[in-house]
């Protein structure tokens, strides 16, 4: 058991927590809505929410530290888990599942604000 680790929280539990950026709020709450709904009224309403986060890989054997990286975040899993990528032009396809608590540094744009 690895007592550094933060407790895990399902992804809509984020949804409502007022404490939590405005753009992974709505990224979740689109990304969570059934599919079918995400091409209706709500994309004409919402576009289609873009998400980009800073990702700290955990760290490797041997005490090697894990390099950290901006990502964008392409889903979020009924598992509570979302899905993301180093390739921030992509919109669909994730290179790797993780959970919320392993980001950073929310935004809708690639780079980070100062």
């Amino acid at each position: 058991m690895n007592l550094e680790e933060p407790p895990f929280k399902h992804c809509e539990e984020y949804i409502r927590d007022k404490s939590q950026p405005k753009c992974l709020r709505k990224f979740l709450l689109y990304k969570r809505i059934p599919a079918a709904w995400q091409f209706t009224r709500w994309r004409e309403a919402w576009g289609n929410p873009k998400l980009f986060a800073t990702y700290k890989e955990p760290n490797g054997p041997g005490g090697r530290k894990g390099k950290t990286k901006r990502v964008r975040v392409v889903m979020a899993s009924r598992f509570g888990d979302v899905g993301i990528t180093t390739n921030l032009e992509r919109e669909n396809g994730y290179q790797a599942r993780v959970p919320v608590e392993h980001l950073t540094d929310f935004s809708e744009e690639q780079e980070v604000k100062k």
